[in-house]
């Protein structure tokens, strides 16, 4: 092909791929659920009497996390306390991080199959800010303000502050629209806290130029959305998945701290108050977060940064905690922790996520929580970014009397955590060296959805025996609807599910796990999915999951699969493990992992079976799918794979 049909050729394909890219995240990255979908707050035009209550309630003075530099007796309390000493020490031979254009166009010009090269070498250059911010603000000798100072007259003259894979046809870049993502929210609020905390050691002229990028590049964007009341590359907004919470935390929190205004404070404050409630409608009444740990990590704790900045800029009268149904999100991770600090790899969550310590400490003192293992956690030496790490440190909401009123600790049963409304049963041993598992009902329409209703983890030890892979990397067509479920890892099929007629799981509402049976005892806890609705199968008549756990002697997990046809059908189900797989006996395999080993038995009932073994990977970390395959087709039976340390 000549070279200038191939430029063309490849034009088409990257432009297809944005478009693509975009409505896939409209379609798959904001699906409303159905238990969420009324709850949403849609577009609509500014309320001028809230926002001038809100002017009455601001502060007279912008404000940022923390204290200025040129406040000493904190930020010298934090250099003695011995907590930086290895971070400023790693500073002296700091480098700050340089744009690279390879890198923000690596994804659409083919060169890196996922997203990670671009984003990760924009985001840290935000940390890189925010480093050697703090290690001026620490130190106070002017060692690192040039550096500062030239870090961030480049970031501020950067061509996009936007993520490439959402740089759609790369507008940002090229200077033609500005728009809000996770990064530029992340850009502007960096920005901000740079500005606040080092006040007037600053140049002058560089805080001017700062303050008029932030307004070019997310303020006027934001209040260009109610102007024109439309939210094309916004859907966040309206949408009620982690980006809600991350957008307007970074954009508002800027706001708040550097617009002298009160009015026009005001008029972001308002977007802030009455648009994350967006957030909050993600989550179910029972305070599941369907997007896994590692995105409630990300999505609530932009939530509790948004809340911390709004409770500073009102002194307490805006308080987005004195909300019910934010005590139970705040209790999702106590209660999602299966155990030995072990967290199932639910949908885009990665494998091995563990809570944010900091978020936790926040929350459990915010709303008197009682997690005494998060309250005694040591906050100093955190330099990730210079917002949460700089808050969590200074005088905040939680030294100010800024705990939820009425506030009551609620026991949790140690033997389970039953998120009732979203079906998600977590089941516990009386003894840590037994085994534990998460049951998972739900629907195929959550947020970062993987098809995986009915799935389950099992935990032993301090490993993920068997059960959800979790997240791999995303790629440049990963969020298309057409795309998402060719993935083995998002579709059912790498997950521990049945093949149905030969059909995997359907994406969408109508696919849910309807409970049938919960009986909880102290020695045994059952519960009863019927799967039906999530195969578009027509012979399908009967398909439910029967979880047996069982506390007596070392506490096995069977999961026995009940299934009727009207006609003879194929079935399979499958064992999803990254643990080492020894064939035992006839339907007896050992699986090790961690130093442990447990023992995977299967009973079909006397219908004969093959076992088929296949690796997986698909850019992540490898795991096997050991698949049970009845080898004729049959009306009806039962398959039981049982988990027995």
């Amino acid at each position: 092909m000549h070279r200038s049909l191939i430029h063309k050729h490849m034009t088409f394909k990257l432009k297809y791929i944005f478009k693509s890219w975009i409505a896939g995240l409209v379609s798959l990255t904001f699906p409303l659920a159905a238990w969420a979908q009324h709850d949403a707050i849609p577009l609509r035009p500014i309320d001028q009497k809230r926002v001038a209550e809100i002017a009455g309630q601001l502060t007279d003075q912008p404000s940022g996390f923390g204290e200025p530099i040129s406040k000493r007796q904190n930020w010298d309390k934090l250099r003695k306390s011995g907590g930086y000493d290895a971070f400023l020490k790693e500073m002296e031979t700091f480098t700050f991080p340089e744009f690279s254009k390879a890198d923000y166009f690596s994804l659409s010009d083919g060169s890196a199959s996922s997203s990670a090269k671009g984003l990760t070498m924009m985001r840290n250059r935000a940390k890189g800010l925010s480093m050697v911010t703090l290690a001026e603000c620490l130190e106070n000798n002017g060692k690192y303000l040039q550096q500062t100072e030239a870090g961030l007259r480049d970031i501020i003259r950067q061509k996009s502050w936007v993520s490439p894979r959402i740089d759609y046809d790369f507008i940002n870049y090229n200077g033609k629209q500005y728009t809000i993502d996770l990064t530029s929210a992340l850009y502007a609020h960096t920005i901000a806290q740079t500005l606040f905390l080092l006040g007037d050691q600053l140049n002058p002229e560089l805080r001017k130029e700062a303050v008029q990028a932030l307004y070019m590049r997310v303020f006027d964007p934001l209040k260009r959305i109610f102007e024109k009341q439309d939210t094309q590359y916004h859907s966040w907004l309206t949408g009620t998945n982690n980006w809600n919470a991350v957008c307007l935390s970074g954009v508002i929190g800027a706001a708040l701290t550097v617009i002298p205004d009160k009015k026009e404070r005001a008029l972001y404050a308002w977007i802030g108050e009455e648009y994350s409630k967006n957030t909050l409608a993600g989550f179910g009444d029972d305070g599941y977060c369907s997007e896994g740990v590692t995105y409630f990590n990300y999505g609530f704790g932009h939530y509790a940064m948004l809340r911390e900045n709004l409770w500073q800029a009102t002194r307490g009268k805006i308080d987005l905690f004195n909300i019910p149904k934010v005590r139970e999100i705040a209790q999702y991770i106590p209660k999602l922790e299966v155990i030995n600090g072990v967290f199932p790899a639910i949908s885009d969550s990665k494998t091995g996520s563990a809570p944010d310590s900091s978020l936790m400490n926040y929350l459990t003192r915010s709303l008197n929580l009682g997690l005494s293992d998060y309250e005694k956690i040591r906050l100093t030496g955190r330099v990730n970014n210079n917002r949460m790490d700089v808050f969590m440190v200074f005088p905040n909401s939680t030294d100010a009397g800024g705990i939820v009123k009425n506030a009551q600790r609620k026991n949790e049963n140690p033997l389970r955590s039953f998120f009732d409304k979203s079906g998600i049963l977590v089941v516990r041993p009386k003894s840590n060296n037994a085994l534990a598992a998460v049951l998972k009902g739900g629907n195929n329409a959550e947020h970062h959805n993987h098809n995986d209703v009915g799935s389950y983890s099992v935990v032993l030890g301090k490993d993920i025996l068997a059960g959800d892979p979790g997240s791999i990397p995303y790629t440049a067509n990963i969020f298309q609807a057409e795309f998402r479920y060719t993935y083995k890892s998002n579709a059912s099929y790498g997950h521990p599910l049945p093949l149905v007629a030969g059909q995997q799981q359907k994406v969408g509402p109508e696919a849910q796990a309807k409970v049938l049976r919960s009986d909880f005892s102290e020695e045994k806890d059952m519960l009863v999915l019927d799967l039906a609705s999530t195969y578009d199968a027509p012979t399908l008549s009967k398909l439910e999951r029967h979880f047996t756990y069982s506390r007596a002697a070392s506490g096995p997990l069977a999961v026995e699969d009940v299934f009727e046809f009207s006609q003879p059908e194929n079935f399979q189900t499958a064992c999803i493990t990254r643990a080492k797989i020894t064939a035992a006996s006839p339907g007896k395999w050992l699986l090790a992992i961690g130093g442990r080993q447990a023992t995977l038995t299967v009973d079909t009932g006397g219908l004969p079976y093959d076992v088929t073994q296949e690796e997986i990977s698909e850019g992540g970390t490898p795991y096997t799918r050991l698949a049970i395959v009845l080898k004729e087709k049959n009306r009806k039976g039962k398959v039981t794979l049982t988990y027995q340390p």
